[in-house]
């Protein structure tokens, strides 16, 4: 994991180890945290590539907003966007013509289960899901091109209510379905050979 990714993902566990040390605080914590509903979150982090994909693209940042329908303290249901800017690793990749901002955006959506392994208000949680993304390769870089990709997002994460504030820290890896992305790189229809996605996040909100 790369300095910048640490950087962000400490910042982030400051924030819930101080929301969380708030709520273990707090009178009657488990009954006045809000913790069944919808809520709704935003947040940003760092975003990056593995393997032959690592290699070619560099960190850049991620940022989404989500919708959440928890039915019991456990069990949430997500549906939410995500997008990142990145840019090539100029030393591996010959990019023909400059462009002011990133060279690839990603916008997608997805929808995650998660669940909780506690359910107190500091709640550490593991999820899976689907999702889908759209890259736009702004760069004119050989091997590369505009392409929507399938992927399956897997990981955990830790999720603090406060009342009715609700704020997550959470780290997944995106197994890539079909990439054809990097043309350059040996494509398959099932698994991430070419390399995947890691995503680390700080997201706020309020559940109602």
């Amino acid at each position: 994991m790369n300095k910048r990714m640490t950087g962000v993902m400490a910042a982030g566990a400051a924030v819930i180890t101080l929301c969380a040390s708030s709520a273990l605080a707090a009178a009657g914590r488990e009954s006045s945290a809000d913790m069944r509903g919808v809520s709704v979150l935003v947040g940003g982090g760092v975003e990056g590539y593995t393997r032959g994909l690592g290699a070619d693209i560099q960190p850049g940042a991620a940022y989404g907003a989500t919708v959440i329908l928890r039915p019991t303290k456990v069990v949430g249901l997500e549906l939410g966007y995500a997008g990142a800017s990145n840019n090539f690793d100029r030393s591996n990749v010959a990019v023909s013509e400059a462009t002011r901002g990133p060279d690839v955006m990603r916008n997608g959506g997805q929808a995650v289960a998660t669940l909780g392994l506690t359910a107190s208000p500091v709640q550490p949680y593991l999820l899976a899901g689907l999702g889908i993304s759209r890259y736009n390769v702004r760069a004119t870089a050989a091997g590369f091109q505009d392409d929507t990709v399938g992927n399956v997002p897997l990981g955990g994460g830790l999720r603090v209510h406060l009342g009715h504030f609700t704020a997550d820290a959470r780290i997944n890896y995106n197994v890539l379905v079909d990439q054809q992305l990097a043309t350059d790189l040996p494509s398959t229809s099932a698994t991430s050979s070419t390399g995947g996605i890691y995503t680390g996040t700080v997201n706020l909100g309020s559940t109602f």
